[in-house]
């Protein structure tokens, strides 16, 4: 048998724990001393170590107590314990959902932030509240085919993560928006025009038509607030025009033989 400073050296479990596990029922020495010493098993040392692996899969004190307490057969205990465990995995899955959806919010935010300097509690609050709601695939779902909305998805920045292309897009799109009050066939509105159209070419891989319905479907109307961060009316009208003068522009230079700078 072991006293309880032998199981604690064994175990890695403090003396005053073990005690504390007396106290709740939750390991009872099988005998104790008239001079009050505790001793213990290897039945004990073997049921430590199951509250000990339990403890370290995230198993509250309560839940292990009924565990490693079940008294039935053999097999009713491992149904009891298979039944803790989905119970423990369902937990787990919600807070991951619920982490997943912290991190899609804090990365939105992030970006909102990156593009306009602030963000207010109102719009975080709205930010949040948009990506419960799946805001963003409803919308798809509603303006776009099955088909057109999986190529949207693929290839469209991803705002709720932080991956190259949305970091770009980010950069790119903050360019503009500082530059926006520029007379649109000045140098540095075309060469932003010029930016804007390397980034369609090499991020979003799909046809011409499915952008500019894409686009017109983001616009907001008159007063309306943006339904894409970043692309409030104003700025949107700005790379209209300056995507319009810009390939005008390229397409009279093409035919006179002349390179775009």
């Amino acid at each position: 048998m072991y006293r309880v400073g032998e199981l604690s050296r064994i175990t890695n479990v403090s003396i005053r724990t073990l005690h504390y596990y007396d106290e709740i029922g939750l390991l009872k020495p099988s005998r104790i001393s008239e001079a009050g010493y505790r001793y213990y098993t290897k039945d004990d040392l073997v049921k430590l170590q199951q509250i000990i692996v339990l403890k370290k899969l995230g198993f509250k004190l309560c839940q292990i107590k009924e565990m490693t307490q079940v008294t039935a057969d053999k097999a009713e205990k491992a149904q009891r314990w298979m039944e803790i465990f989905d119970m423990e995995i369902e937990k787990i899955r919600e807070e991951k959902r619920r982490l997943e959806l912290l991190e899609r919010s804090l990365h939105v935010i992030r970006h909102s932030l990156e593009l306009t300097g602030d963000v207010s509690n109102d719009e975080i609050l709205a930010i949040i509240q948009s990506i419960q709601l799946n805001d963003a695939d409803s919308f798809l779902s509603r303006h776009f085919t099955e088909e057109e909305q999986e190529i949207l998805l693929r290839q469209l920045p991803d705002l709720t993560a932080r991956d190259e292309k949305t970091e770009k897009w980010i950069k790119l799109l903050k360019k503009i928006r500082q530059t926006k009050s520029e007379p649109i066939d000045s140098p540095v509105s075309q060469r932003l025009a010029e930016e804007i159209m390397r980034f369609i070419r090499e991020h979003l891989q799909m046809e011409d038509s499915l952008i500019d319905k894409y686009w017109e479907k983001i616009k907001p109307e008159d007063g309306q607030p943006e339904k894409v961060i970043g692309l409030d009316k104003e700025t949107m009208e700005y790379i209209e025009q300056i995507l319009d003068w810009y390939q005008k522009h390229e397409e009279g230079s093409k035919g006179h033989g002349k390179e775009i700078r």
